[in-house]
């Protein structure tokens, strides 16, 4: 799967200033049910108060990643009150020769952020509108965990997928060009989404479809798409 990888350089290179954390001991607890902090129990929400907010996932089967977390602006500790927020996750994967098999697994690494549960954090996410809104609890705060804790318990789970080779994942909290990586993290959601009416074997005409110029954009996508209206 490499219809990902121009989209992935391009977010890569917007965030070359971000710091790689030290991958931390500290053991959060990780749970299939989202936690809940109510808003006394609440430091500051990330993307919270209608901030910036962007989060994106991609896959590939020929770009290898580092097994890292990376940080562009404030830590946990460092932010004081509702503050932007950008969460890219980047995974390479098993060069399936079923492109379909390759999308059941986005798909499956996609349903992670919303029923995956990190102690001290609640997440509201919308694939919507690419938002991830983050409720990050006093207690943690006061506790010291920041993104290397967090990003690590994350980065473990996403590892934990047989077919899952390496991941990166990106925070951002302070941002320089929110716009441009809202438009790349879209591009991402509309490669999916166009990936999900190919294989639901949806037929269209191409000149009328609201996919098309994502589709010619994107290499390989309308190759895939004529390949399987073969079948």
């Amino acid at each position: 799967m490499r219809l990902y990888n121009n989209l992935i350089n391009e977010i890569k290179s917007i965030l070359c200033n971000s710091k790689q954390l030290d991958i931390s001991n500290v053991s959060l607890n990780v749970s299939n049910k989202n936690s809940v902090i109510f808003l006394s129990d609440t430091a500051y929400e990330l993307g919270g108060s209608q901030k910036p907010c962007v989060s994106s996932l991609a896959v590939s089967s020929d770009m290898s990643f580092s097994n890292s977390v990376y940080l562009l602006g404030n830590d946990l500790n460092e932010i004081k009150a509702d503050s932007p927020f950008g969460k890219f996750v980047f995974i390479q994967v098993e060069d399936f020769p079923d492109e379909q098999d390759t999308f059941n697994k986005i798909k499956e690494l996609e349903s992670l952020r919303y029923h995956l549960s990190v102690d001290g954090f609640m997440t509201r996410a919308s694939a919507l509108n690419m938002r991830e809104q983050i409720r990050v609890s006093k207690k943690i705060v006061k506790s010291g965990v920041t993104f290397s804790d967090y990003g690590n318990a994350l980065l473990k789970e996403y590892l934990k997928f047989s077919y899952v080779k390496s991941a990166e994942i990106y925070f951002v909290t302070d941002f320089d060009d929110f716009e441009k990586l809202n438009s790349l993290a879209k591009k991402i959601s509309q490669t999916t989404s166009a990936l999900n009416h190919i294989f639901d074997n949806v037929m269209f005409d191409c000149s009328t479809c609201n996919l098309k110029e994502i589709c010619d954009e994107v290499d390989g996508l309308k190759e895939l798409h004529l390949k399987n209206v073969k079948k």
